[in-house]
């Protein structure tokens, strides 16, 4: 025997469900609660106006089939002018104030959309696509704002039609409202059936906005590839795919929205053929007067705009409600590193630390994926020149960048200092600790700016004596404006090598104690390498500087050298004691040496050609 649903739970249910759906969208809501009271009773002072412009109609009419005269009728004229001339003040009022509020949640929407993505961590970046994370920022707070100021608009203006004019109708003539609107509940029943259907495509063309807006990015992002292995006809025909899946999605959403508008306006035209028919007969019989058919249709016409405009409302509802779910997914992630708490005195925000590190059997993986680092261990003192090399694929970067905490580590296992590194302050971490990538970002902004990201208003001299650390104020001083000369996007504008060493000189400035450096001079030449070397080394004792390189040769400034491969620690020592006990070691020096020995022709041919070398400048 089975048990039949309970109402009250069906219906806490249901509440439930709306609640959950517009969870992200409610507080803000509800910060303008206010505001939206004051459009609700707007819309109810606009709609009463209207309402009585058929009865003041009413009246004007009767008053024209009596005796009164023109008399009679001038003050009722005077009377109907007025009253649409307030209400359309106030249905002007009443729009612009909804539909500033809707301004108002998207603008405050869209600031907490960027500050979570400022909170969310590597991992969480690893699976999203740029143009996607941007078309649910832009495109999709857009619906939302839709749905929160023109959606509740039309929503509540309709209801409110409604709760007005049927009473009035129904105080007219009972029967005749039955039949004038008995085709209004095929037209609502059948939205009903369609609204899953449109939240369906509602949401397909959203991801395929998506889908396409980070085509896009990796197009424009990927440009010099794409030339440069002349893909431009593929990449063409790919953009072509991706744009027809957004036009198909938006035809198929357009179709189904179509069949709302025939069906509102077929159960209209059957009110209005019901009221001429039986409404005429009973003027005709005297049991309605002239007046009172004058107003009836007025009341139909105005129930029948509201349900006109129900194709789209439920498309702005539904459109907001995928918008909500896709925006829901980014604002619900949570970032993979938690700071753990642990017992003892923590690290206060503004304390200074020593720079020691000190690594215990460390393994770690993605995810789900195979083992990329396994049983790591090292102790670095505070103030040492530690290097990391190994075999591309080695885990040297993945190393650096759990202890920059960008992936999230085993508890217990990284200690700074001696406390856990799971467990230290974000405030207190990225005081004390700073990473420089190999692929180094830079903003479209002066290179002053750049440099100091914080504003922090620093001096001229101290932001040339870091050019001078990464031996770039030279080139610099060359720069038709200097510090502020303006680098373009991703620092465009500047070469491979100087934008690596811009990075660099953006990290000594943040003054942090443990530099972690991932194969900062890929792109520089290998005298450049040994000068900054060599003023990295005048911070010995100063900072603990961990470093990823890939020529050998480089690190023989090193304390400590760590030679991974796959994932493991397999020697360690200074570059003169794996140079005797490393076979692996010998061989990556070797091939270094023979590469840097190629570069150095293919330098001395360059000088030879007639023009010389062309150098890249602002």
């Amino acid at each position: 025997m089975t048990n039949s649903p309970n109402p009250a739970s069906s219906l806490k249910g249901s509440s439930e469900h709306w609640r959950h759906r517009l969870r992200h969208v409610l507080p803000y809501v509800s910060n303008h609660r206010f505001d939206f009271v004051v459009g609700f009773l707007l819309l109810a002072l606009t709609n009463a106006s209207a309402a009585a412009i058929p009865y003041l109609l009413k009246l004007t009419t009767n008053a024209m089939t009596s005796a009164l005269g023109p008399g009679g009728v001038a003050p009722l004229t005077l009377g109907l002018i007025l009253l649409a001339l307030v209400n359309a003040m106030v249905r002007i009022h009443a729009r612009t104030h909804i539909f500033g509020i809707g301004r108002r949640v998207e603008f405050e929407l869209r600031q907490r959309y960027h500050a979570h993505l400022l909170e969310l961590d590597a991992p969480f970046f690893d699976g999203e696509k740029t143009g996607d994370l941007v078309a649910r920022g832009n495109n999709d707070i857009t619906s939302i704002r839709m749905f929160v100021g023109p959606g509740f608009l039309q929503v509540s203006n309709t209801i409110m039609v409604y709760a007005i004019t049927l009473p009035v109708m129904l105080g007219l003539d009972i029967q005749l409202t039955l039949l004038v609107l008995s085709p209004f509940p095929i037209v609502l029943g059948g939205a009903r059936i369609l609204t899953k259907r449109l939240y369906r495509l509602s949401r397909k063309v959203a991801d395929s906005f998506g889908e396409l807006s980070s085509f896009v990015q990796e197009s424009i992002t990927g440009m010099a590839v794409i030339r440069t292995h002349a893909r431009e006809e593929d990449w063409c025909q790919q953009f072509s795919q991706a744009a027809h899946h957004l036009y198909d999605a938006n035809m198929n959403h357009a179709r189904l929205q179509s069949m709302f508008a025939p069906m509102t306006m077929l159960s209209g035209g059957i009110g209005a053929v019901l009221l001429l028919t039986f409404g005429g007969q009973e003027v005709a019989q005297g049991r309605l007067t002239v007046g009172d058919f004058v107003a009836f249709s007025g009341y139909l016409a105005i129930l029948i705009w509201p349900t006109v405009g129900l194709g789209w409302i439920l498309t702005v509802m539904q459109r907001g409600l995928a918008a909500l779910e896709r925006v829901g997914q980014i604002l619900d992630a949570q970032p993979f590193l938690v700071e753990v708490p642990q017992p003892g005195p923590a690290h206060a925000p503004h304390n200074r630390w020593r720079g020691a590190i000190s690594i215990k059997n460390l393994d770690f993986a993605f995810k789900n994926g195979p083992p990329i680092l396994n049983a790591i261990h090292m102790d670095i003192t505070p103030g040492s020149f530690v290097g990391l090399v190994g075999q591309v694929g080695s885990g040297k970067s993945t190393l650096l960048h759990g202890l920059a905490r960008l992936y999230p580590l085993p508890e217990g296992r990284v200690q700074m200092d001696d406390k856990d590194l799971a467990g230290v302050p974000e405030e207190s971490l990225r005081a004390n600790l700073a990473m420089a990538p190999q692929e180094s970002f830079l903003f479209a902004t002066t290179l002053r700016e750049n440099l100091d990201p914080k504003d922090r208003k620093l001096d001229d001299t101290t932001l040339w004596s870091a050019l001078r650390m990464v031996a770039l104020d030279r080139e610099v001083a060359e720069f038709p404006h200097g510090l502020d000369s303006v680098l373009g996007e991703r620092g465009i504008t500047l070469s491979g090598g100087q934008r690596q060493r811009v990075a660099l000189a953006r990290l000594l400035l943040a003054d942090p104690v443990v530099l972690l450096l991932d194969d900062v001079f890929s792109n520089c030449d290998a005298q450049t390498e040994e000068i900054i070397l060599r003023n990295l080394k005048t911070l010995a004792g100063q900072r603990t500087i961990v470093m990823v390189c890939h020529r050998v040769a480089a690190l023989h400034h090193a304390d400590c050298i760590y030679l991974l491969d796959r994932g493991r620690i397999i020697a360690s020592g200074n570059h003169s004691q794996l140079m005797s006990i490393s076979p692996l070691y010998q061989n990556l020096h070797r091939m270094m040496a023979r590469k840097e020995a190629l570069h150095s022709i293919a330098a001395v041919a360059v000088e030879r050609l007639p023009d010389g070398p062309q150098e890249r400048s602002l």
